[in-house]
C-alpha cells in the first residue's frame, strides 16, 4: 500500500474553522481602533484649525470665521471668501450652544464672542470651548 503526504479534509476544516473565529474575534478590535483614531485626528484638526485662524486673524489684521452652516461639514472663511472646507466624520453631531454655527476672530486675534458647542461622536461626547480674547481654545471630553 502506497503512503502519501497530505492534509486530511477533516483536517482542513478545523483549521479553517479556528482561522474563521480568529477573524470574527478580531474584527470588532479593529473597528473601535479606527473609530478612536478618527475621533483624535479630527479633534486635533479642529482644534488646530482654530489656532490656525487665531493666528491669522492677529497676523493679517483681517477677519476669519469658522462656520457650520453646511450639514457634515464646517468651514472657514476669509473676507467671506471659502478658506478650507472639511468633512466632518459620518453620524457625528456639531450643537453650536452660543455660537449660532459661527465662531469669529477680529483683526487682533480675539474672539468676538466667547462660548461653547458640543461634538457627539459615534461613542464619545466632547465640548469645545473658546474663552473670551485671546485665550486658546481647548476641547474636553464630557
Amino acid at each position: 500500500m502506497k503512503h502519501e503526504a497530505g492534509f486530511t479534509l477533516i483536517e482542513v476544516i478545523f483549521v479553517l474553522a479556528v482561522l474563521s473565529v480568529l477573524i470574527l474575534l478580531s474584527a470588532p478590535l479593529k473597528s473601535s481602533v479606527l473609530e478612536t483614531k478618527t475621533e483624535e485626528t479630527f479633534l486635533n484638526t479642529l482644534e488646530m484649525d482654530l489656532l490656525f485662524m487665531q493666528s491669522m486673524a492677529s497676523n493679517s489684521k483681517s477677519i476669519y470665521k469658522m462656520s457650520f452652516a453646511v450639514p457634515g461639514y464646517y468651514t472657514i472663511k476669509h473676507r467671506d471668501k471659502l478658506f478650507r472646507e472639511r468633512k466632518i466624520p459620518e453620524g457625528w453631531r456639531i450643537n453650536t450652544r452660543t455660537f449660532k454655527e459661527v465662531i469669529t476672530f477680529n483683526e487682533s486675534g480675539n474672539l468676538r464672542k466667547s462660548g461653547t458647542f458640543a461634538i457627539h461622536t459615534l461613542n464619545e461626547h466632547y465640548n469645545v470651548i473658546c474663552p473670551l480674547g485671546k485665550g486658546r481654545c481647548y476641547i474636553e471630553k464630557q
